[in-house]
């Protein structure tokens, strides 16, 4: 039995274009942001998170100016990035494609532009149940993939549109096995329309195709099981009742051709309607029907054409209008992007005096700073200075003590010897006086040679008081 799947073919281009400007902007939000999150929400918004983790990922400019803010983050969103991306390869073989997750279980993907289809089921089959996929479909359009038990869920945002081929397996009326497929063009408002010619095993009939339909219980778009989205095309076509055998038939773009049932009684791609009044449908139209329209008469014949060429001249009308129209866009759009041009140029003007200012202050902040490691030096002299000074003035202090002491201890002695030598030369003068053989003239010398001794000391006294009194003098005074 083949397996139900569900592959997606993105018409839109995928292809990322690296320019000046992208890189730009995007080193522009780096630098505006104030948290790695933020940023990564900002390049999400500006749609260039695509180009941050594809071809510029590894740029040193990006690189070099994100780590300098959030090195350790980016780290790991870069690791996060390759985890996601060996996760999905094991589902998407030889497949291009860019992956990441900023939150748990949730997912976005985008596919790069390879011409061949998307085999979206695969993700979901192999996926757990609460997970979520959002798969790029360019600008501001993605498919929002998520698997419910055995349902599998695709919901469509955006203004962009993609074809899914879906595959099925169902029972016809006695039983039998049907493989089932159709491609479909989709977009926010579901089912648009059936491309090319769908398979049901050969079953014609509108009732039992639907039936077919309706067992796909598997498959939902936009909230809707496949035969919902699938009956709700009719709809869309100003709310005109189709048969729902007209389903397979109708092209909702208008052109001049009329279609051309292919043998199953389906329209081929190639020849699409031309009105919705002129949709082609099976033979439901009766033989009367038929003789009704091939009896018209030539009046009627005529006053049709005259309808029609009116039709046309105002359908010109119109179009002229529409170039009318379109020359003042195009010229108030010239305008806005003049403008747009002005303001940019100004924004980087002015981004470029914010970072020269922002240098300067940075090379001031340096300064300041090597002026403060400086003083701080000098500071660190003075106090080793000051250290210094104190232990010299204490040891001053105790010399200065130690010669009071021997001051005090000298000037004493002094005194005692002053009044030796005095009561010394009074006994000299009366011993001299009566001096009368040689044995006292030696004593006399004797004592006038103490007498010279006792002198030296006193002098040797009053310059140790001279020194005390210098040192004095030259004591350094405390800071």
């Amino acid at each position: 039995m083949p397996q139900e799947n569900e592959n997606v073919f993105i018409a839109e281009s995928q292809s990322l274009d690296v320019d000046e400007q992208q890189k730009k902007d995007i080193l522009d939000v780096i630098e505006s942001c104030s948290s790695f999150q933020e940023t990564i929400k900002q390049l999400e918004e500006k749609n260039l998170i695509w180009y941050f983790i594809g071809p510029l990922r590894k740029d040193e400019d990006i690189t070099g100016q994100i780590n300098l803010k959030w090195e350790k983050e980016f780290q790991k969103f870069e690791q996060s990035i390759n985890e996601t991306h060996r996760e999905f390869e094991a589902s998407l073989p030889n497949q291009n494609f860019l992956a990441y997750s900023t939150k748990d279980d949730d997912f976005k993907i985008r596919f790069e532009n390879e011409e061949k289809p998307i085999e979206i089921s695969n993700i979901l089959r192999a996926s757990s149940e609460g997970k979520v996929y959002n798969i790029s479909l360019g600008k501001d359009s993605q498919i929002t993939a998520t698997k419910k038990g055995s349902e599998r869920h695709y919901d469509f945002t955006g203004s962009s549109s993609c074809e899914m081929t879906i595959n099925w397996q169902a029972k016809d009326s006695e039983g039998n096995s049907i493989d089932c497929s159709m491609t479909v063009k989709l977009d926010s408002g579901g089912i648009q329309s059936v491309i090319g010619e769908p398979k049901f095993g050969g079953i014609t009939s509108s009732e039992e195709v639907l039936k077919l339909v309706g067992q796909n219980k598997e498959v939902f778009i936009n909230g809707k099981t496949l035969y919902q989205a699938f009956t709700g095309i009719s709809k869309s076509v100003d709310d005109q009742q189709v048969p729902a055998e007209e389903i397979f038939t109708k092209d909702l773009h208008i052109s001049p051709q009329s279609p051309t049932p292919s043998s199953s009684g389906y329209s081929s791609p190639s020849t699409p309607s031309s009105r919705r009044s002129s949709i082609s449908t099976s033979s439901e139209f009766s033989d009367e029907d038929e003789i009704f329209e091939d009896d018209m008469s030539g009046d009627e014949e005529e006053y049709e054409q005259e309808g029609l060429k009116d039709e046309v001249d105002e359908i010109i009308n119109e179009i002229e209008e529409l170039k009318e129209g379109k020359e003042t866009f195009a010229q108030h759009f010239a305008a806005q992007a003049k403008q747009l041009e002005d303001l940019r140029l100004e924004r980087d003007s002015l981004r470029d005096k914010v970072n020269e200012q922002q240098r300067a202050i940075f090379e001031r902040g340096q300064r300041i700073k090597e002026q403060e490691e400086e003083l701080q030096d000098k500071n660190d002299v003075i106090k080793n200075l000051n250290d210094q000074l104190k232990d010299k003035e204490g040891e001053t202090n105790e010399a200065n003590k130690e010669l009071q002491r021997k001051l005090k201890q000298s000037e004493a002695n002094l005194t005692v010897l002053k009044e030796k030598n005095a009561n010394l030369e009074n006994d000299l003068k009366k011993i001299v006086e009566g001096l009368n053989d040689d044995h006292k003239k030696q004593l006399a010398e004797q004592l006038m040679e103490t007498k010279k001794e006792n002198n030296t000391l006193a002098e040797t006294a009053n310059q140790l008081s001279k020194e005390l009194n210098e040192l004095q003098r030259e004591k350094i005074p405390s800071c």
